[in-house]
């Protein structure tokens, strides 16, 4: 395509930030603003207008699905088959490590495994029994959490006591410590990181290797980040990093969205960005494209009473539309059955598909009512809540096996498989094992290849491991020559896996997820192979998960719905301690969920409606909630309460 077929259709805003060239850009994009269509024209005009190569341009974006909606919009644009890096922050890091991890030193190679939460959770688990901490009742989500966070600020273990004394007691400081320690050290023997050792390490080796970071810069000569208020301390300093020398850097985003804090998200780096590039251009997309104007103009009147933000104006695009109905219900029942009688309504009289309908709310355990009234009314809903799918126990087996053939070094993921099927390698031949990998200083697989050196196995045992790493020497032999849904058939069939789950109750239902998985590998085949694989299966997300084309009503948190849009939208739970939160009541943090009551009123293109209860039983209690302040901050005149609704007020 033409470079002035590029600026076809967008507006003058929109015009403004595609057609910059050199030097910092800050795009200041309300929700439904066309922010996407931005950030892939300017990447097309870059490359058909100002001559730059794709290769020398970096996107960078939040999740898969997103990245790879940015792909295929710019590969339409300019007609190429080469198009720019477009990854997600963790996918970018994952690809730098793969070709750089050893200069890190230690035992890090670039086939490392890639752990997801749960795996990460279970290495916690093991690293505390072993610590002897088990009877302490520290849940090791929680340690997680905190091992999280430090990373994301950039604390290596070594940092961490000094970096967080006076925020735990000694006791507590010390325990924390010494886990992080052993779990970073259980890690690196398994050539194994987890998602936020991504982009730490990839940090840590740009400030260790000047040479690699100027090569890195070069590469990348022009930088865009999309949803920038939701980078947290590491992602902004890599991003520095990359971009300090050439100052291409365009970064997009909208404080009024920041919701992600309690993950580590720092909003106060798109206010930063005019400080760390004092040159930078400044944007704002105006136009919004999404929501009707009654929506819009309520969503903008609550979000106006934060004070932590930066000013900005939506002007609506689309038609005046309904005003916003309110549902004050007597409790949950009533709020359900009014949601589940209008969804029926819209489906069956006026052929809304149900996939242009969602059901929002602040706490997941708010969907439970909602489901049961659904299905009395015969309703198909999605829950879209976590990755339940690749939560399978066949399904992280599968993964697990894949994971041994692809770096036999990760302990994890060998200690899963060692004995599925059942193969008489049990828990104690494990832990013999284990003890001589910790002795000798070597992984699992190490102390498995010197079985014959450990006086402790018996002849028998010893049998049964060598056919066990014969086994698995022979598929990693195969893991170079087939596709990885090949080798996945392969594996099941010579592991012996699928003959002994032939034979379980609930065989059938498993089988066919089985099916169902080898189907999404034929589907996407990816040219990295199986280490492409298992970095996309790792790095997946929530909103990766959700299909938006199955005809079924969508339920979701409101965190969740960040990034979706819908025809009509139903937030569920507009009562004081629910949204706003309670904990956000008590910790002062009330602008976020302001924001986040803001993002779900956003979501809604045609129609907006609003539930809360009088009274609700929620957690075993009995709640008397008060009415949201937030809905006290809608505009009067866009609200509207059917007769039938019981008004206590």
């Amino acid at each position: 395509m033409h470079a002035e077929q590029i600026l076809e259709g967008l507006n003058s805003y929109q015009r403004e930030a595609v057609t910059h060239f050199e030097g910092p850009l800050l795009i200041l994009a309300g929700a439904g603003s066309g922010k996407t269509r931005t950030i892939t024209h300017r990447i097309a005009y870059l490359m058909a207008h100002y001559g730059v190569p794709p290769s020398q341009i970096l996107g960078v974006t939040f999740t898969n699905k997103a990245a790879e909606e940015m792909r295929a919009r710019v590969e339409r644009l300019v007609g190429m088959h080469q198009t720019p890096w477009i990854r997600t922050f963790h996918s970018t890091a994952a690809a730098i490590l793969r070709e750089q991890i050893h200069h890190l030193g230690g035992n890090y190679r670039s086939n490392f495994t890639i752990l997801d939460e749960a795996d990460s959770r279970t290495a916690l688990t093991q690293v505390i029994k072993e610590l002897g901490y088990s009877d302490l009742g520290v849940s090791p989500a929680i340690v997680a959490a905190v091992i999280d966070r430090a990373k994301d600020e950039l604390i290596s273990p070594e940092e961490f006591a000094e970096r967080r004394a006076g925020q735990f007691d000694d006791q507590m400081l010390d325990f924390l410590d010494r886990v992080y320690k052993h779990y970073q050290r259980r890690l690196a023997s398994s050539n194994a990181l987890d998602f936020a050792d991504l982009i730490r390490l990839t940090v840590q080796l740009f400030q260790e290797r000047p040479d690699i970071l100027e090569r890195y810069r070069e590469r990348f000569r022009f930088i865009l980040v999309d949803e920038y208020q939701d980078t947290n301390y590491a992602q902004y300093v890599l991003t520095r990093l990359l971009a300090e020398k050439h100052q291409n850097i365009c970064v997009v985003g909208d404080d009024d969205q920041a919701i992600f804090s309690w993950r580590g998200a720092d909003p106060t780096n798109i206010f930063k960005f005019e400080q760390d590039f004092p040159t930078c251009k400044i944007v704002q997309l105006k136009a919004n494209y999404r929501s009707t104007a009654r929506i819009l103009r309520a969503a903008s009147s609550v979000i106006a009473n934060n004070q932590f933000r930066k000013p900005k104006e939506l002007i609506a695009q689309r038609h005046e539309g309904d005003r916003i109905t309110l549902y004050p219900a007597r409790d949950e029942r009533d709020e359900a059955e009014f949601i589940a009688q209008e969804i029926w309504r819209l489906w069956k009289v006026e052929g809304v598909p149900l996939n242009q309908i969602a059901l929002l709310y602040r706490v997941n355990t708010l969907s439970r009512v909602l489901e049961e009234t659904l299905l009395r009314w015969h309703i198909p809903y999605e829950i879209v809540r976590g990755l339940k799918f690749y939560e399978r126990a066949e399904i992280k087996d599968i993964i697990a096996y894949l994971r041994v053939l692809y770096n036999p070094q990760d302990d994890l993921s060998l200690v899963r498989v060692i004995n599925k099927p059942r193969r008489g390698i049990g828990e104690k031949t494990i832990a013999l094992l284990q003890t001589q990998a910790r002795r000798e200083g070597l992984s699992l697989w190490g102390a498995l290849e010197r079985i014959e050196q450990n006086g402790a196995l018996g002849s028998a045992v010893k049998t049964r491991l060598r056919e066990f790493a014969s086994l698995i020497s022979e598929l990693r032999d195969a893991a170079l020559k087939e596709t990885p849904s090949e080798l996945t058939e392969e594996l099941l069939v010579r592991t012996g896996y699928l003959q002994e789950l032939q034979n379980e109750a609930d065989a059938e239902e498993r089988l066919g997820n089985i099916k169902e998985f080898i189907g999404f590998m034929r589907e996407s085949e990816c040219p990295g192979g199986l280490g492409e694989l298992l970095e996309r299966l790792a790095l997946v997300s929530e909103a990766d998960t959700y299909d938006s084309t199955q005809e079924r009503v969508a339920l979701m948190t409101l965190h969740a719905a960040k990034g979706l849009e819908f025809g009509y939208v139903f937030i569920v739970g507009l009562e004081e301690n629910l949204l706003p939160h309670s904990k956000s009541i008590r910790e002062g943090t009330v602008e976020e969920e302001r924001r986040l009551c803001y993002v779900g009123l956003t979501r809604a293109k045609e129609k907006l409606y609003l539930t809360l209860t009088a009274q609700r039983s929620l957690y075993g209690s009995l709640l008397l909630n008060a009415p949201s302040r937030f809905l006290w901050e809608l505009p009067k005149e866009e609200i509207e309460a059917p007769l039938s609704a019981t008004l206590w007020r």
